[in-house]
């Protein structure tokens, strides 16, 4: 029987001697070819002691010379080879035999074909591998079998319509697949069977799918990271996202959605932030976001056709911090709009709304605000009395580009904008230049630098805000 130490020692070297780039005394620099030897491509040498070898703007001829050169030298350490904007139609069998990569990037090269044998002999040491913005129609799952080293695959910008069942088979590491902007329009169930256990971030937006693939992501119980942007999905449903039980951020902005109905996302229980935004949504059932009480933060819904801020359907989400509702339709703001739900936010986006006044308990129980973004609404007075429970923890209250009137009203305001300067707590909005307009002589002038005499102040009772403890 072999001693235990001997074992440890044993598996201690191999750890040590996968990377030929470093030695025990630290990494081991390498020396690039000659210019004039792979010419045009260029060589240097990146500070871990590997090589960083740069193709781009030439042919296959060229390509191929190089790698002869680099296959004649197999001791070197390429940790980045790039193949950029060049002519290069299809990647040859045994291209990179005897060839130790760790990067490898083909990159707006007309690649069409990968052939099977392409890429077996890197398999063992390649962890990024970037085939983006080429002209590959299915995914070369032939040429991807060896690849049980790799971590992050980019397979954006190409003309993939489809993703076969087991199309990913054997790149079991894999932990970032992205397919950003094809042609997708159909993902078989067990498409990326085989990286289920290691997979955080996928990437399918961009592309023409009309419902969420289901069948192919519910196995993907370790994903984190869930892009669905940018697509034609008309409607979800409860089911469509069962399996996903890990996933902390899921986006599907800039769909065709018009409605959210119960219960939808509940098999999310630790989805920390949904991007809804850029959709058409005009209702939102009150149990849409059943299942999200205890972990969703951030819910961004802007840029959709609702009308009023949906607070029946957000008062479960008693942890929400970051809530954007810009680019609405919404006109009214009720006074208990974020009862129950707003004591956790601290950013609230109403900006490029309709909204034409604030009621005077509505941000009452925002009791953790420091970012509200009123901006380009059509707000014409901002008494103080709506914001006063806001103002001792804001540290942005953004009202620009409104239609304000210059009364006395907005004395507050300009009283917190120099309380906050003369705290050194100079944030973006006090760059702004804020205007408000005096009615009786037509003209426009900075709030921040507008006299209290000018105000019509007078009888009036005016609470000063640094005269609050602050």
């Amino acid at each position: 029987m072999v001693p235990t130490s001997v074992l440890v020692f044993c598996g201690l070297l191999s750890v040590v001697s996968v990377d030929p780039a470093w030695s025990a005394s630290g990494p081991v620099i390498q020396q690039c070819p000659t210019h004039g030897e792979i010419a045009p491509c260029v060589c240097t040498v990146k500070k871990n002691g590997g090589l960083d070898i740069l193709c781009e703007f030439t042919d296959l001829q060229h390509i191929s010379k190089t790698m002869a050169v680099l296959k004649g030298k197999p001791s070197l350490v390429i940790f980045y080879l790039k193949l950029r904007h060049n002519n290069l139609p299809k990647l040859q069998g045994f291209v990179f035999l005897g060839m130790d990569i760790r990067h490898l990037t083909i990159h707006n090269s007309t690649l069409a074909v990968v052939e099977e044998s392409s890429l077996s002999s890197i398999g063992k040491a390649l962890t990024q591998l970037d085939l983006s913005q080429n002209s590959l129609s299915s995914v070369p799952t032939p040429a991807l079998k060896s690849l049980d080293r790799l971590l992050i695959f980019n397979l954006n910008h190409n003309k993939i319509s489809a993703i076969h069942a087991n199309a990913f088979e054997g790149m079991s590491t894999l932990e970032i697949l992205t397919l950003y902007e094809n042609r997708l329009t159909n993902i078989e169930a067990n498409a990326f069977a085989g990286t289920e256990k290691k997979l955080k971030r996928l990437n399918i937006g961009g592309n023409e799918l009309s419902r969420v693939p289901t069948g192919a992501l519910q196995t993907m119980d370790n994903l984190k990271k869930l892009e669905i942007q940018e697509n034609k999905i008309t409607s979800i449903s409860e089911g469509d996202f069962i399996g996903l039980q890990t996933l902390d951020m899921l986006i599907l902005a800039h769909n065709y959605l018009k409605h959210i109905p119960a219960k939808v996302f509940r098999h999310l229980p630790l989805l920390n932030s949904l991007e809804l935004d850029g959709n058409q949504i005009s209702s939102i059932d009150e149990e849409a976001f059943f299942g999200l009480e205890e972990n969703l933060q951030y819910l961004r819904l802007g840029d959709n056709n609702l009308h009023t801020i949906p607070s029946e359907s957000l008062r479960r989400l008693h942890r929400l911090r970051h809530l954007d509702l810009k680019a609405n339709n919404i006109s009214h703001i009720a006074e208990d709009a974020f009862t129950g739900f707003g004591d956790s936010i601290t950013f609230l986006n109403l900006q490029k709304n309709d909204i034409k006044t604030l009621p005077m308990m509505a941000f009452e129980n925002l009791n953790s605000l420091e970012i509200l973004n009123l901006q380009n609404n059509k707000l014409t007075r901002v008494p103080e009395e709506a914001l006063e429970a806001i103002v001792d923890t804001a540290t942005v209250i953004d009202i620009m580009d409104n239609p304000l009137i210059c009364d006395c009203d907005l004395r507050w305001y300009r009283d917190w904008l120099k309380e906050l300067r003369h705290r050194d707590d100079d944030d973006i909005i006090q760059k702004k230049h804020i205007l408000c307009l005096m009615e009786e002589e037509h003209r426009e002038f900075s709030v921040l630098n507008l006299p209290v005499e000018r105000m019509n102040c007078v009888g009036k009772k005016i609470l000063v805000v640094s005269q609050r403890g602050r």
